[in-house]
């Protein structure tokens, strides 16, 4: 050990000449070493502190450059006009095929109608909010290749926390389905084809303006609009002849070639109606609603409707409940009176598969038989004048000719929805349309009968 000390005193002396000069004992060499120990700990924090500003300066001046393109970013888009908008859509392919057109049909992004079995969406979605914060919302729906390509166009614009004023075209919200093929909670339908009271037993669209509130914290909700409904449907020339039988030559007539000429019409104004919509969420699984609609001046009639629905696990429940009176718009020119009701339910076998299933029924006995979409003369979709044979034959007053029983409607609906990605819908579907009437005219044009089967299945992509 001496010698190590001896050895360690030599070797700080020869390189610290300076300072051993200085050092007469081993207490102030000893105190000279622990100088140097702190003077070495300083020189190495020194070090580590300039390696540390070495990283942090590029990571720094990164994040302002990022920074500085975000907020350019924002300027162009605020500038552009883009800032708050965001676009979607789907596009859904759809193949069909029924027994009494006997023939498979295509179909893509023509927009749904009523009188097909088929869907075969495209539509384009834009919605914007406003660049100074005020909360003015825009949507712009677009159906390219339908026969009505708008089919929304509104703004909504808040004036408190639980108020908005609401104005354009919007589409009809009474009933549980809505319009488009893929399962959103606001827009979706899951299966292919729509049910039977969405088809005929209600409106596609109003124009006006209105309120809608949110109450009770977000439990309720109430909306109400007026303006002009379906102004397709308005006729202001003797356009409407009701169905009758030609007694002398034994025909059946249908409106198309009447020449009785009764108006549908009241007026050559447009129709002008109350919409309104109250919703109740029960809890965040279930809710019930409350619509109505009220025309009058063109058209006069009067519709109301009960929904609701449950999610429970991998089950779900929609139901809804419609009745319409609708004046001189049935089938003999009196007044059109429905009720209808539709059942959904469905069932998720595994997360990606769901199984489906819906029951849809219409009665509208009345002055031949008439809803809101169906009025007068025959039609081929099961409703109209009651056929009593396969020869078209209706069931009329033996002194006027005109029809006096209308056709009921039943429609049953099987599907599946396998989820092939979170974008992607694969769909499979068999409905079943059963008159109590000779109502579907088949593929002959000259023979009717009481059903008509349709298979579809559907290829469906949103974003």
């Amino acid at each position: 050990m001496q010698f190590q000390k001896k050895c360690l005193v030599v070797a700080l002396v020869c390189a610290f000449p300076i300072g051993s000069v200085f050092a007469q004992s081993a207490a102030d060499l000893k105190n000279e070493i622990e100088a140097l120990k702190a003077q070495l700990q300083l020189l190495q924090k020194k070090v580590e502190d300039m390696s540390q500003a070495a990283d942090i300066t590029p990571l720094s001046q990164q994040v302002n450059r990022i920074e500085q393109k975000m907020d350019l970013a924002d300027n162009a888009a605020e500038a552009s006009g883009f800032q708050g908008m965001k676009i979607n859509g789907v596009i859904e392919t759809a193949l069909s095929y029924n027994n009494i057109d006997r023939s498979n049909t295509a179909i893509a992004g023509s927009g749904y109608s009523s009188t097909n079995d088929y869907a075969g969406y495209g539509m384009v979605q834009i919605t914007k909010e406003s660049q100074d914060g005020e909360g003015v919302d825009w949507t712009l729906r677009l159906l390219p290749g339908a026969t009505s390509v708008v089919h929304e166009a509104s703004i909504s614009v808040p004036l408190t926390k639980t108020q908005r004023m609401i104005a354009g075209l919007l589409p009809d919200f009474q009933g549980y389905e809505y319009s488009f093929p893929h399962a959103n909670s606001t827009l979706g339908n899951q299966m292919i084809s729509h049910n039977a009271l969405f088809d005929f037993a209600g409106a596609s669209a109003y124009t006006g303006a209105g309120m809608s509130y949110t109450l009770n914290g977000g439990k309720g909700a109430f909306k109400w609009m007026v303006g002009n409904v379906d102004g397709s449907y308005d006729v202001t020339s003797n356009t409407y002849s009701p169905a009758y039988y030609d007694t002398t030559n034994s025909l059946y007539v249908t409106s198309a070639d009447s020449a009785l000429g009764l108006y549908s019409a009241n007026s050559s104004l447009k129709t002008v109606a109350l919409a309104y919509r109250a919703d109740w969420y029960v809890t965040d699984a279930s809710y019930i609603g409350l619509s109505g609609l009220h025309g009058s001046s063109n058209r006069n009639f009067t519709i109301m409707a009960i929904d609701g629905g449950i999610t429970r696990g991998d089950w779900q429940y929609n139901g809804q409940v419609t009745a319409g009176q609708q004046a001189r718009a049935a089938a003999n020119g009196g007044d059109a009176s429905w009720t209808g009701i539709s059942a959904f339910t469905s069932y998720k076998i595994v997360p990606r598969l769901q199984l489906m299933g819906r029951a849809d029924y219409i009665w509208n006995r009345a002055n031949g038989g008439g809803t809101y979409v169906v009025n007068g003369g025959s039609n081929t979709s099961g409703l109209g004048p009651k056929g009593l044979n396969s020869a078209g034959e209706i069931d009329y007053d033996a002194t006027t000719g005109y029809a006096t029983t209308g056709a009921n409607l039943t429609r049953l609906t099987f599907g599946t929805n396998y989820q092939i990605n979170s974008n992607t819908q694969w769909k499979t579907e068999y409905r079943l349309d059963l008159s109590d009437g000779y109502n579907f005219l088949d593929y002959d044009g000259t023979t009717y009968r009481k059903d008509k089967t349709t298979v579809s299945t559907a290829l469906m992509l949103s974003f």
